[in-house]
């Protein structure tokens, strides 16, 4: 009895691990950089953070738009609008169907000196 017991414990163990990595791998898993604009898209109340790559934000699709949450957004909207950055981050579920992507910055790497301020 013990010895089933044990088997039905490691094999649920087993399942688990193997769950939490999947999961983990569709959200990104380990912590990437992303270097872009920042700016606030959309209209009161109903407007987002996002970090534009490509080379012309103004001309920018939402293909080329990270949704950007977590705490460091709201910094990221007062201080940084319209500024080239690179942040450090993982991957995440989008949140709002609009955004395909997403991105939780954890920290700001470089703010490049070739921004666009406006």
């Amino acid at each position: 009895m013990t010895k089933i017991l044990s088997v039905t414990v490691v094999v649920a163990l087993v399942l688990l691990g193997a769950l939490l990595g999947c999961a983990m791998n569709m959200q990104g898993g380990g912590a990437q950089s992303i270097t872009g604009t920042v700016r606030v898209v959309g209209n009161e109340p109903f407007t987002r953070v996002v970090l534009t790559v490509g080379e012309n934000p103004d001309a920018a699709t939402r293909d080329q738009d990270y949704l950007l949450v977590g705490p460091l957004g709201e910094e990221l909207r007062r201080n940084f609008q319209w500024q080239k950055l690179t942040l450090e981050g993982t991957l995440c579920s989008s949140p709002d169907p609009a955004f395909k992507k997403c991105f939780n910055p954890s920290r700001i790497v470089d703010r490049n000196h070739g921004s666009t301020v406006k």
